[in-house]
């Protein structure tokens, strides 16, 4: 992006050329030489450090001047996006995506395999067997109920 701003004097104007993709060339009116470099014409290239304030002043004179402060906003790292570009990324996208997706459902679908070793051993106290009452438990295991009574 280029962005100039003219000086005050409307007969006299400083021209601005787009020369090619990458350059500007910038001319001062007949009779006119740009104050540093004693040249009417500068070929300027699409550069931040050409960002400044040119003034052209009449050769003899030093008190009629032209100024143009030309300012360019150059952007170095970036990538022009086109439509191809875009579409590769969505359509990279979603393969991305389907294929993580079919990756986490074959994973998560398969059976789980339990691979058993011998006699399966366990921590816990075996089971008592219903068979045996309160009365004729060998061991001690139950306690026989306390008789309640209904007092009403």
């Amino acid at each position: 992006t280029m962005t100039v701003a003219e000086g005050t004097v409307p007969k006299l104007q400083i021209k601005v050329e787009e020369s090619s993709s990458d350059k500007i060339i910038v001319s001062c009116p007949d009779g006119y030489k740009f104050q540093r470099t004693n040249i009417s014409n500068q070929t300027l290239e699409y550069k931040d450090e050409n960002s400044n304030e040119y003034i052209s002043e009449k050769e003899d004179q030093d008190e009629d001047q032209v100024k143009i402060y030309v300012k360019f906003r150059t952007c170095d790292n970036c990538i022009e996006l086109d439509t191809t570009a875009a579409v590769g990324m969505v359509v990279g996208d979603l393969v991305a995506t389907v294929l993580i997706g079919v990756a986490v459902y074959s994973i998560a679908s398969q059976p789980k395999v339990t691979l058993i070793t011998g006699k399966k051993t366990s921590r816990k106290m075996g089971l008592i067997r219903n068979e045996a009452s309160a009365n004729e438990d060998p061991i001690g295991h139950y306690q026989p109920l306390n008789k309640r009574r209904m007092d009403r």
